[in-house]
């Protein structure tokens, strides 16, 4: 079954996009938290020490000289990592290390020097604050390929999960499908992906197989009804041909040995000739219409006129049956796009059909009325109308009612199929129902571009 949304779609290049950024953005943010901000950085002596050192030297200016002060003040500072040397004049009077600038093992180190002036002081006094410079890596700097390696795996597999399941279980999904549409089966599903032209392959996949389960079931229909055309259309034929050929032999071996005999038989081998003519004509007539897409030459037509015309010319036949025809014609105010010759087909299909199951002394009515889209036209018959089994196949190709099983009525039962395929090929219809007192026939055809008509109209005669 094919899927009835799809999700949200981006394009791969985008996805490519993203997992880059990904895989080189987050171990990179991730590192930098973990190491700097929790990790944090060495012992090494801050600025905020060297402040605090010195505020502590200004604020004890008076005590410079006791020795208890100096060795506590030396004591309190190395714990922050600072040495200090006080200064009167040119005298130093106190440092708390020899050299600032060696370490106890007598390496050189770094230091952040920075001098204590007082003005205005008598004697001059000044002090030297010797710190650790701040210059070397954070104590947890080793965490950082650890933390990135780590990182930069779980981004790969989360992009590789992610992939697997947008891209590789679908194309795998779909190769699958192919296969098996390969083999004949049709009912595939493929999942739906987020990558766009994975996604895409795969709908394509399932309108293609929806497409062909389409086609072979609209094939194995045709064959049907081909083969039900074929063995109708023979059995139609033989009838006649049958009838036809006995007369004839009757005429050829002496049967009809006095005139009023030959006169039958050639009235019997004419009846049987013009039906063979009827059939040849509506199985003609229906194949133009289903296998060679005969679309409408649409030029300017006045319909009453037309059916005015048709209806005298089934005055004739309707008087051998004393059948009264009625009509009311509106007068053609606009006129209809339409065939010409294939709508007389059509309307003479409709009157044919109406006289011959009109008993006699009865009535056939036909009304042509217009509305503001369309054209409506009517046949209205005093028969014995349709039965409620009938209606719904009465369009059918070949199809014969009960009451039509009668030879004597003629055709091959495509009489009405055709007629309404005109109708349709025209962008209207003709529809069937029943009155109190017989069957009414009504066809519209609407006033339109025909151009669209003939767009809306295809090779089966159905409308789309």
């Amino acid at each position: 079954m094919m899927s009835a949304t799809r999700s949200r779609t981006l394009p791969i290049r985008r996805w490519l996009i993203l997992a880059l950024a990904i895989s080189f953005l987050l171990p990179v943010m991730v590192t930098g938290f973990l190491v700097f901000h929790l990790a944090g950085v060495s012992d090494d002596v801050t600025g905020a020490d060297m402040d605090s050192a010195a505020d502590l030297l200004r604020d004890s200016v008076a005590s410079w000289g006791d020795p208890a002060w100096q060795a506590a003040t030396a004591a309190r500072l190395a714990e922050l990592g600072v040495d200090f040397t006080l200064i009167e004049g040119d005298v130093v009077l106190f440092q708390s290390t020899s050299d600032p600038f060696t370490d106890a093992d007598g390496d050189a180190r770094v230091r952040r020097v920075e001098q204590l002036t007082f003005p205005g002081s008598n004697p001059e006094i000044s002090a030297v604050v010797y710190g650790e410079e701040n210059s070397g890596p954070p104590d947890g700097i080793w965490l950082a390929p650890v933390v990135a390696l780590a990182t930069l795996s779980i981004a790969l597999s989360a992009i590789g999960w992610q992939i697997g399941r947008t891209v590789v279980r679908p194309l795998a999904a779909t190769s699958q499908a192919a296969r098996r549409i390969a083999t004949g089966d049709l009912e595939v599903s493929v999942p739906s992906s987020n990558v766009r032209e994975v996604d895409e392959v795969g709908t394509a996949l399932e309108l293609m197989s929806a497409e062909l389960r389409h086609s072979l079931e609209q094939q194995a229909e045709l064959e049907q009804e081909r083969r039900m055309f074929v063995g109708a259309v023979a059995h139609d034929l033989r009838t006649p041909l049958f009838s036809l050929r006995g007369a004839l032999e009757g005429l050829d071996s002496g049967v009809a040995n006095t005139p009023e005999k030959r006169a039958r038989y050639i009235s019997i081998a004419r009846e049987k000739a013009d039906a063979l003519e009827r059939l040849i004509s509506d199985l003609f007539a229906y194949t133009r219409l289903e296998y060679l897409d005969q679309t409408p030459n649409a030029e300017p037509l006045e319909l009453s006129q037309l059916v005015g015309h048709l209806v005298d010319g089934f005055q004739p036949q309707a008087d051998s049956k004393d059948i009264e025809l009625q009509r009311d014609l509106s007068p053609d105010s606009r006129a209809v796009q339409g065939d010409e010759h294939m709508l007389t087909r059509a309307i003479e299909n409709l009157l044919d059909n109406a006289v011959r199951f009109t008993p006699v002394g009865g009535t056939i009515r036909i009304t042509c009325e217009r509305t503001h889209s369309e054209v409506r036209l009517s046949v209205i018959d005093s028969g014995t109308g349709i039965s409620a089994s009938e209606l719904p196949r009465l369009f059918s190709p070949l199809y014969r009612g009960e009451t039509s099983r009668n030879r004597g009525t003629g055709g091959a039962g495509l009489g009405l199929t055709i007629a309404r395929r005109i109708f349709r090929a025209h962008g209207g219809d003709l529809t069937a129902g029943n009155l109190p007192h017989g069957a009414i026939f009504t066809a519209s055809i609407p006033f339109g571009d025909q151009d669209e008509t003939a767009r809306k109209y295809n090779p089966l005669g159905r409308c789309k």
